[in-house]
């Protein structure tokens, strides 16, 4: 079985997207009790302190390092999440390491993207936000 790494981005995707299969509600787009959207305030009150921050020149700043998860904001906002730990899950409870299988009874079937850097499986949310949940192997 293959295992998973859990990525969770603002996607581009167009509402004739949002209509296909691997569609979620909004609420489930989020990892380790983090969402996109939430303020660095409200993601140190749920997380604490970073273990690490950082700050560079970009569209994505700062960065925060937790053990199970890490969080990049812009315009102070959550933008993108990434995790690859066991800790870091879904609220359905997918988390990194977990079978394709598992993510397939949760959420159905993906969205299948081969892009240049790999395979990516896209679970987008059913609303007009431009928000999915991108798991690769």
């Amino acid at each position: 079985m293959k295992a998973l790494s859990l990525v969770l981005l603002l996607s581009l995707a167009t509402p004739l997207t949002l209509a296909r299969e691997g569609t979620v509600l909004e609420s489930e787009i989020s990892l380790g009790g983090i969402a996109i959207g939430d303020s660095p305030s409200e993601v140190t009150n749920k997380l604490g302190l970073p273990l690490r921050k950082v700050e560079e020149l970009g569209y994505l700043s700062p960065h925060y390092y937790y053990p199970q998860v890490q969080v990049w904001f812009s315009e102070n906002v959550v933008a993108q999440l990434y995790s690859d730990n066991p800790a870091g899950c879904t609220p359905r409870q997918l988390c990194p390491g977990d079978p394709l299988d598992k993510m397939r009874s949760l959420y159905g079937l993906p969205v299948i993207a081969d892009r240049e850097t790999g395979r990516f499986f896209d679970i987008l949310a059913a609303l007009k936000v431009r928000r999915f949940l991108n798991l690769t192997i």
